[in-house]
C-alpha cells in the first residue's frame, strides 16, 4: 500500500480546513488504491512512526505549506530523515511546499485577475457559499468508537441519547458531573471517562466526535483536530462548524422513531414541533402500528 501523507497547519478557526478538506476528497476520489492521511507539524513524527510500523510500501509527504521556511526546510526534513533511518527498506519521499510548485505563482495572479475584485456585491458572495441543506440519515454506530469531549449537561444528554445505539462512548474532560457519572455506575462496559483536558491523542480510532464544552478555544482545537482525520464531528455550540446535526426524537411503540429537524436553524421550533407531535400524533401513531403489523 503507497501512502500520501499531507501536513496541514494546526488553526484555531473552525473553517480553517475547508480548502484543505476539498484536496483530500479529490485524492481518496483519483488515488482509490492508495491510503490519503492528513497530518500537522506537531503529529508528524507519531503519525509517520504509526504508518510505518503498518503494511505499506511506500510514504510520499507533502507539506501544504505556501512559505519555505523553517519548517519545510529544517523542521519537516529532520523528521522524515529520521524516520527513514529508522525504517531503511520503506521509501519516503519529500515533496517540496506548495507554494514553490512549478505554475502555482501563475494560478494565484490568475485566479486574481480574473476574480473580478471589486465588482461582487455582499448578497452575491453570500449565494455562492450558502450552507446546503443537509443529508438525513440513521447511522449503525454498535461498537463504534465515539468520543463526546465535555462532562456538564450538554455532554450529558449526547451520551443518554447515544446509549441505545450501543456505541462505545469514551468521555473526556477536567470535570465530571455527577449525572454522567452516574450513567457510567450504570453502563460501565460501554462508557469509559476519562477525567483530564481533551488530548490529540484521543482521537486514535475515533469514528465520530461530539463536542460540548463551553470553552471555545477547546472546542476550535478539538474541530480542527478531528476535520484534518476526517473524523464526524457535531458540535453542540456551533452547529455550522459541524459535519452533522442530531435531530429532535420521538419513540412510540415498538417500530416507530420519529425525528424532527429544523437543518439546525431553529431549535427552539424544533422542540415546539417534537410537542405538537407528542400531543396530538402518538396515539394515532400507535393505532396505525396496530392495525399495521
Amino acid at each position: 500500500m503507497n501512502v500520501v501523507l499531507i501536513i496541514a497547519h494546526s488553526s484555531l478557526n473552525p473553517d480553517a480546513y475547508r480548502g484543505f478538506e476539498k484536496v483530500l476528497d479529490r485524492l481518496h476520489h483519483d488515488m482509490p488504491h492508495a491510503r490519503v492521511a492528513s497530518t500537522s507539524l506537531n503529529e508528524l513524527d507519531k503519525d509517520l512512526q504509526i504508518l510505518l510500523k503498518e503494511d505499506v510500501d511506500s510514504i510520499t509527504v507533502f507539506p501544504y505549506m505556501l512559505l519555505n521556511g523553517k519548517h519545510s526546510k529544517v523542521d519537516i526534513p529532520l523528521i522524515v530523515g529520521t524516520a527513514q533511518k529508522a525504517f531503511p527498506h520503506i521509501p519516503i519521499t519529500l515533496l517540496p511546499p506548495l507554494g514553490e510548485w512549478e505554475g502555482f505563482a501563475d494560478m494565484v495572479a490568475n485566479k486574481i485577475l480574473n476574480s473580478g475584485v471589486g465588482n461582487n456585491t455582499k448578497e452575491e458572495f453570500w449565494d455562492k457559499n450558502e450552507r446546503p441543506n443537509l443529508f438525513a440519515i440513521e447511522l449503525n454506530l454498535e461498537g463504534k468508537n465515539v468520543l463526546v469531549v465535555g462532562g456538564g449537561r450538554i455532554a450529558y444528554r449526547k451520551i443518554k441519547s447515544l446509549l441505545p445505539s450501543k456505541a462505545k462512548i469514551t468521555v473526556v474532560a477536567p470535570v465530571i458531573n455527577s449525572d454522567i457519572k452516574s450513567l457510567f455506575s450504570h453502563f460501565d462496559t460501554q462508557i469509559k471517562l476519562v477525567e483530564r483536558p481533551y488530548a490529540t491523542q484521543d482521537l486514535l480510532g475515533i469514528s465520530m466526535v461530539f463536542i460540548c464544552t463551553d470553552k471555545p478555544m477547546v472546542n476550535a482545537i478539538v474541530s480542527n483536530d478531528a476535520k484534518a482525520r476526517r473524523i464526524l464531528i457535531n458540535n453542540a455550540c456551533h452547529y455550522l462548524d459541524g459535519d452533522f446535526i442530531v435531530p429532535a426524537r420521538i419513540d412510540c411503540g415498538e417500530n416507530i422513531c420519529v425525528t424532527v429537524s429544523t437543518q439546525g436553524r431553529s431549535p427552539a421550533l424544533a422542540k415546539k414541533l417534537k410537542e405538537k407531535i407528542n400531543k396530538d400524533w402518538v396515539k394515532e401513531l400507535l393505532k396505525i402500528e396496530k392495525e399495521v403489523i
